[in-house]
């Protein structure tokens, strides 16, 4: 009779046992790459969140500066243009610069943002010059008036930004404007003061009213009511009333522009009396 179990031979059996200890080789090795990940996991979180890993990138980029700087990229001149209301210790201070940085690291978006954030800087543009310098271009705010708001005075640019509030007797020849928002509504204003400076040059305040309108009061004492809309024409209208009746000199209290196609003067008291008695005994009467 034949068994269907027959022995297997030597040979066969040599070759089934070098299979089982490469499969379990194989099993260890696949253990022992989970273990090594997970241990480099772990280590790698606790590296971070002990606070090591930031250390450690900290003494890196100092050797990396100190071996740039003994090579000769060291920082050692600051080139500033353009300021003139801005001190060059506000620009270094901005800088932030310490003895023997390396140019090569230095972080330019943070230096701008710096440099831009001081009060009377506009924009700036701050570059490299290798090896050894630093190049800061500025470009200052205009001044363009001096705004009077809750009795505190500022002075601000023709966007009605605010530039600072100290040092502002050396501005007091600027328009001087009043009122909430009067700031932001100096567009108009000053295309005025441009058309007739001359004119422009007796105004000692402009209140913002209502915020929507201009009243200008005159260093003469003179108030006048400019419309909310066709300011420029009531403008051109009072440059003509002067030019040809010097009605500036007069005794005018206010000269009203606000209603539409229609100026009225308002005298003072003494002269308007005056005018009453000539009317009274017939004399010719004046146009102002």
């Amino acid at each position: 009779m034949w068994s269907l179990n027959k022995s297997k031979s030597p040979a066969r059996r040599g070759v089934t046992q070098r299979l089982k200890r490469r499969r379990h080789l194989s099993l260890f090795l696949r253990s022992l790459s989970l273990v090594v990940v997970s241990i480099s996991v772990i280590s790698a979180a606790y590296f971070w969140k002990s606070g090591l890993f930031g250390q450690w990138v900290m003494e890196a980029r100092d050797t990396v500066d100190r071996r740039i700087a003994d090579a000769g990229f060291t920082i050692n001149e600051v080139r500033v243009t353009g300021q003139e209301n801005t001190s060059l210790k506000q620009v270094h201070d901005a800088l932030a610069l310490y003895d023997g940085q390396s140019i090569v690291s230095l972080d330019l978006d943070k230096i701008l943002e710096q440099v831009e954030a001081l009060p009377w800087v506009k924009m700036a543009t701050v570059i490299k010059i290798m090896p050894d310098a630093l190049a800061v271009a500025i470009t200052e705010h205009e001044a363009a008036a001096l705004w009077q708001k809750n009795g505190k005075f500022y002075l601000v640019n023709k966007a009605g930004k605010i530039i600072t509030d100290r040092e502002l007797e050396k501005y007091a020849f600027l328009p001087h404007v009043v009122g909430k928002d009067a700031n932001e509504n100096l567009t108009g204003l000053l295309a005025m003061k441009d058309k007739y400076p001359d004119l422009f040059a007796k105004v000692k305040s402009a209140v913002w009213i209502g915020r929507r309108r201009w009243n200008l009061n005159l260093a003469g004492g003179i108030k006048i009511k400019l419309p909310e809309k066709g300011a420029d024409l009531a403008w051109d209208r009072l440059y003509d009333y002067q030019t040809r009746q010097k009605i500036l000199t007069r005794d005018v209290l206010v000269i009203d522009f606000c209603q539409q196609g229609k100026t009225i003067v308002r005298l003072t008291p003494q002269e308007a009396q005056r005018r009453r008695l000539l009317k009274k005994f017939g004399n010719k009467q004046e146009s102002i």
